[in-house]
C-alpha cells in the first residue's frame, strides 16, 4: 500500500512539475526541433590540383537543408566581391561561395566537435562564412581567422573546405575554441590527394558517425574519378553530386530511397568550385552552381569577373529556376507514400532531357575558358555568355517540365 502511495505521490510532483514549467519545456522542445530541421547535414569533398585532370583544386558541396527556396547572390564589398548560395532573401548568411581573390569555401555540420562537458553554442556557419569570404584571400588567411576566434569562440561545429588562387585545399574540422586542420596537398596526411566530409569528425568526440555510408559512397566515386584519370569539375557534378546508388538497392526495384545516398531527398542546392593555377587570373575561378537537388537539375557557371549574376537566380522571394527545379524534383518524388522515394523511371525521363543540355553548357564552357585564361575577356563577354548558359539551363527545364505536364493529362 505505501509503494502505491508514493507511486501517486510521485505521480502529483511530475505533473505539478509539468504545470508549472510547461513553457519552459516547449521552448526546449521547439528549439530542438529547429536544431533539427535547420542542420546543414550535407555531403561535401575537396581535391588538390595534383590529382585533377587540369591541375586546378575543387571544392564542392552537397547541400542537405530544410530551407527549399535557394538563390544566389553577388555581393560588393569594394575590393572585395564574392557570389554565394543563400536563403531566399537573406542576405546575412552564405551556405557556399567563392571571392574575387579565388578563394571559396563551404561546410558541412559536424555536431560531434562539441566537447564533452562544454556549453556548446551552434548554427553560426553562414555568418562565419559570409565573413571569411570578406575578409579572406588564402587558405592561410582562413586559419589565422579560426585562429582569432578560439579564444572568445564561435558559435560553430562543422567542416570548413577551401580553397585557394595558390593551390590551396584544406578542410577544417572546427569547435567553439579549436580546430583541425587537413591539407590535401600534403602527400604524408593526404596520399590520395582528395577528403571527404559528411557529417562527422575524424577529430570528434562523438561515436555515432551520421553520415558515414554518404562519405563511403564520395570517397569511392573521387578514388575512381582519379583512378581512371577523370577527376574534374564535370566529373563530380555529373557523377558524384547526382548519385543515389545503394549497395542494398534491389535491381528490380524502381524505387530508390535517398536518406543516405549521396543526392538526397533533403539537398536543396550544390556548388563545385573549380579554382585556377597560381599564374592564372583568380577571378576566372568557376563557381559551378546547381540551384536544386542535382539528380534533377542543371549546373551552370558563374565568375565574380562577372559583376553580379543573372536576375534568374536573384530575384524577389525565389529564384524562379530553382522553382523549376523543385517541381521536376516533385515529380520525381510523387510516385509513392513515402516522400523520400524517388522513382527511378521518371528520374531518366527527366535526366534524359536535362543531359544533353549539360553536356552543351559543359563544352561551351571549356571552349571559352580556354580563351579567357590566354587573353582576359571584357567583362560584358563574361556577362553575356553567363546569361546564355542561365537561360539555356532554364528553357531545357521548362522543356522537361511541359513535357511532364501534357504526359500527365
Amino acid at each position: 500500500m505505501f509503494a502505491q502511495e508514493l507511486i501517486v505521490i510521485k505521480l502529483a510532483i511530475t505533473m505539478t512539475f509539468i504545470r508549472k514549467y510547461r513553457f519552459v519545456l516547449l521552448f526546449i522542445l521547439i528549439q530542438f526541433f529547429i536544431s533539427q530541421s535547420l542542420a546543414e547535414e550535407c555531403t561535401t569533398g575537396l581535391a588538390s590540383g595534383r590529382v585533377t585532370v587540369d591541375g586546378r583544386p575543387l571544392l564542392w558541396k552537397n547541400r542537405d537543408s530544410s530551407f527549399k527556396d535557394n538563390e544566389l547572390a553577388y555581393f560588393d564589398w569594394g575590393k572585395i566581391r564574392f557570389i554565394g548560395i543563400i536563403n531566399a532573401d537573406d542576405t546575412t548568411q552564405v551556405w557556399a561561395g567563392v571571392n574575387n581573390h579565388g578563394f571559396a569555401i563551404m561546410n558541412a555540420e559536424s555536431r560531434d566537435m562539441a566537447v564533452p562537458g562544454e556549453d556548446t553554442q551552434y548554427d553560426d556557419e553562414g555568418y562565419l562564412m559570409k565573413e571569411a569570404l570578406i575578409r579572406c584571400k588564402t587558405v592561410s588567411d582562413f586559419e589565422v581567422m579560426l585562429e582569432e576566434t578560439n579564444v572568445g569562440g564561435r558559435n560553430v561545429t562543422s567542416h570548413f573546405g577551401v580553397i585557394d588562387a595558390k593551390g590551396g585545399a584544406s578542410f577544417f574540422e572546427t569547435g567553439n575554441h579549436e580546430y583541425f586542420r587537413f591539407d590535401a596537398d600534403d602527400k604524408e596526411i593526404c596520399q590520395e590527394g582528395f577528403l571527404i566530409r559528411a557529417n562527422f569528425a575524424c577529430k570528434g568526440y562523438g561515436e555515432k558517425g551520421y553520415g558515414k555510408k554518404r562519405y563511403q559512397r564520395a570517397f569511392d566515386l573521387f578514388k575512381k574519378g582519379n583512378e581512371v584519370s577523370r577527376l574534374n569539375y564535370s566529373y563530380v557534378i555529373s557523377n558524384v553530386t547526382r548519385d543515389i546508388y545503394l549497395p542494398s538497392l534491389r535491381k528490380s526495384s524502381n524505387f530508390t530511397k535517398t536518406n543516405d545516398t549521396v543526392n538526397r531527398h533533403r539537398t536543396v542546392s550544390c556548388a563545385v568550385f573549380q579554382g585556377v593555377k597560381p599564374d592564372e587570373d583568380p577571378r576566372l575561378a568557376t563557381f559551378w552552381c546547381t540551384l536544386g537537388e542535382p539528380a534533377v537539375s542543371v549546373s551552370i557557371p558563374l565568375w565574380t569577373y562577372s559583376g553580379g549574376v543573372p536576375t534568374i537566380l536573384d530575384s524577389i522571394s525565389y529564384s524562379p529556376l530553382n522553382k523549376v527545379f523543385q517541381e521536376l524534383k516533385a515529380y520525381a518524388y510523387s510516385d509513392s507514400s513515402d516522400s523520400k522515394m524517388i522513382n527511378t523511371d521518371r528520374l531518366i525521363i527527366i535526366q534524359k532531357e536535362l543531359d544533353k543540355t549539360q553536356r552543351i553548357i559543359f563544352r561551351r564552357t571549356e571552349r571559352k575558358l580556354r580563351k579567357w585564361r590566354k587573353n582576359l575577356p571584357s567583362q560584358e563577354e563574361v556577362i553575356n555568355f553567363q546569361e546564355k548558359m542561365v537561360q539555356k539551363a532554364f528553357k531545357a527545364s521548362v522543356k522537361v517540365r511541359s513535357k511532364i505536364v501534357s504526359g500527365l493529362r
